[in-house]
């Protein structure tokens, strides 16, 4: 062979070297970009794919969701020193342990089941309905503490004060309660008419945000025990309600029409309904009470209430069972269903030693599970009247917040957060831990579903040093919340 042809078969070999190794390197440059490794929402780490798009999505994350703060991500290769989270204070624990309620701030709390000052859950009342609910959520509301004939119990406040009022509507809107239903005995009875109207000008100032509605009392009808005429009496009290109160842009209406609400009307016998709806301006529905509400004469719908039946923990689910068949057999009217966490009027004037027992917030949850046997996002019950916002005298009152006997101890171990409920897990919505440098300025760290017990602070890379942490028990709707003791923790800062 000669030289020339020696020399351009090294050239042809050299060639081919190349392309077999330039190839190698692309394959594998090629599979490396299809494989990354990243952190997931622990702090861990994860193997993921990128898509053609170039995306790639962690197993520990929720796509859009973000918390405060995250854990910061241990990067793999290379691995420098990831960035210490700073502790930065968002809330304290005066304000996470303080009473949180419109209550009175004198107010001590009764035997009865009325709690004192107490950080009460301001979680949407609507997650204790069924999934896809848009009912309509209304609060019953009394309106004669503070008389000074001296009628009632005294419970630290005034129900006519225009600044007691705003509380009560600011706390109710926290808990996305959305009106008030007064318990009303008419315009010769000053504190209740007086309290209406510091309501109706309250909720006007809302922006459409707040409602409220007058439910005529049987108590208003005095005249009945004299013989008058107590058909011409309702009929002169709507009048009043409407020109006074029914006008108002705040005022409940249904398709346009107010809502008048009747509690025991027919206490002195059957009145001439057809000709009080003919009489009374402004085309009013009326609401009644019961199932046999349904069926009442001049009926436009009906509320539900809490019945008590001689046994202290019958919550009356054959009751309410009942009044929500029958709702749903009237479906042309308009049916308010009702909960209520308990009742005991043993420190009322009018005692009758009535009881049902509130059971640590278990019957408060029940009434709210009995709607959920009879409606649904697709059968939906088209309002909730809760019983009560601030009865005091029969200890319905939700106002002061509902105990469900539940304490909560922490631990750490290492970096491990960790935490033990007593009482009833049903009745918490979430656990929030916190974290502090001083053990009163805190930073929120995560909202955890009731059911988690720990979580693991190394992912967040605290700075090196001490520090106090502390698990908060966030209640279901209304029910009191609970802060663990603090505890240590020391962070190496690695």
């Amino acid at each position: 062979m000669n030289q020339t042809t020696r020399l351009g078969t090294s050239f042809i070999a050299l060639l081919a070297l190349l392309f077999i190794t330039g190839c190698g390197a692309a394959t594998s440059k090629l599979a490396s970009n299809n494989s990354a490794t990243t952190t997931n929402g622990s702090g861990s780490t994860a193997s993921t794919s990128t898509s053609t798009s170039g995306a790639t999505t962690s197993s520990g994350s929720t796509p859009g969701s973000t918390s405060a703060p995250s854990p910061a991500p241990t990067p793999t290769n290379p691995s420098p020193t990831p960035t210490p989270t700073m502790v930065v204070g968002n809330t304290t624990l005066t304000a996470e342990t303080a009473g949180n309620t419109s209550i009175a701030a004198g107010f001590g709390g009764q035997p009865t089941g009325n709690e004192g000052p107490s950080n009460v859950s301001k979680v949407d009342t609507r997650s204790l309905l069924y999934s896809g609910s848009t009912t309509k959520i209304y609060a019953h509301f009394m309106a004669w503490f503070g008389d000074p004939t001296h009628q009632h119990m005294d419970v630290g406040y005034t129900s006519s004060d225009p600044n007691q009022v705003k509380r009560q509507v600011s706390d109710a809107m926290s808990r996305s309660i959305s009106g008030f239903i007064e318990d009303w005995y008419g315009p010769n009875n000053s504190m209740p008419n007086a309290t209406a109207f510091a309501l109706k000008a309250e909720a006007e100032s809302r922006s459409g945000g707040f409602q409220f509605a007058i439910m005529e009392d049987a108590g208003a009808l005095t005249c009945g025990n004299s013989g008058c005429d107590v058909t011409n009496q309702v009929i002169s009290d709507l009048t009043y309600a409407y020109n006074n109160f029914e006008t108002s842009p705040a005022y409940i209406t249904i398709g346009g029409r107010p809502a008048v609400f009747f509690f025991d009307a027919d206490r002195y016998g059957m009145l001439d309904w057809q000709h009080i709806a003919a009489s009374v301006p402004g085309n009013p529905l009326f609401i009644f009470q019961n199932a046999g509400g349904f069926t009442h004469p001049a009926s436009s719908g009906s509320f539900s209430w809490v019945q008590i039946n001689g046994d202290p923990n019958d919550w009356a689910q054959s009751y309410l069972a009942d009044f929500y068949s029958t709702a749903n057999s009237n479906r042309q009217d308009h049916a308010f269903a009702a909960t209520f966490k308990g009742f005991n009027d043993k420190l009322a004037s009018w005692s009758a030693n009535r009881v049902v027992n509130q059971n640590c917030g278990q019957t408060w949850l029940s009434t709210f599970s009995e709607i959920g046997n009879h409606y649904s996002s697709a059968s939906q019950v088209e309002s909730l009247q809760i019983v009560t916002w601030n009865d005091y005298e029969e200890a319905t009152e939700i106002e002061t917040g509902i105990d469900n006997c539940v304490s909560i101890s922490a631990s750490v171990s290492a970096s491990q957060l960790s935490w033990t409920v007593n009482g009833n897990e049903n009745t918490i919505d979430h656990y929030t831990p916190y974290i502090s440098l001083d053990g009163e300025n805190l930073m929120q760290l995560a909202d955890l579903p009731a059911g988690t017990h720990s979580v693991d602070l190394a992912p967040y890379h605290f700075a090196a040093g001490s520090y106090k942490v502390f698990v908060k028990a966030v209640g279901k709707p209304s029910l009191k919340n609970h802060v663990s003791a603090s505890s240590d923790y020391v962070s190496s800062g690695s």
